[in-house]
């Protein structure tokens, strides 16, 4: 282990570490990583994070995959999960947005501001296949709680909509 911990390699160590639900994002690129501690005393990290849903599934499995992936800097290694500033869709980055498109998810439309559900319905929705936005809102109950289920008119093709929040 290294005598020094840096910060910028704790950051860099964390785009490794992937979203279970979404495996193609890492947990910096869905921009739920808030802050790395590092106490060079004793050689412990501290992260703070903000899931996406208060409810989240995954929530045990990001907090094991970040501490298993952090262990090559030390074995003292705290996740803690904070609510201070509510995670939202605005948050993901470019490259996440990018990757969600690749594997056949449509990315969030910026919220800024209101209320998601109202938003997917008035927003046309971009299909991620072909591009086209005669789209329909099918479900926004989608596999997980945050996408919904659309379709397209155009390719004929669903597709998940990652749900701005």
């Amino acid at each position: 282990m290294p005598a020094i911990i840096d910060e910028e390699q704790v950051w860099e160590a964390l785009k490794e570490v992937p979203d279970p639900e979404l495996p193609a994002i890492s947990v910096i690129d869905m921009g739920i990583v808030r802050r790395v501690q590092i106490d060079p005393q004793t050689s412990s990290i501290v992260i703070d994070i903000t899931p996406t849903f208060a409810g989240c599934p995954a929530l045990d499995s990001i907090q094991a995959a970040i501490k298993t992936r952090l262990r090559e800097f030390t074995s003292q290694i705290t996740v803690n999960v904070t609510m201070q500033q509510p995670w939202n869709t605005d948050m993901l980055s470019a490259e996440a947005r990018q990757k969600l498109h690749s594997v056949g998810i449509a990315p969030p439309p910026m919220m800024g501001h209101g209320r998601a559900i109202p938003l997917l319905m008035g927003h046309p929705l971009t299909c991620p296949y072909c591009g086209s936005q005669q789209t329909t809102l099918e479900n926004v109950f989608g596999p997980t709680p945050c996408r919904a289920i659309a379709y397209c008119d155009s390719c004929h093709q669903p597709f998940e909509q990652f749900k701005p929040v």
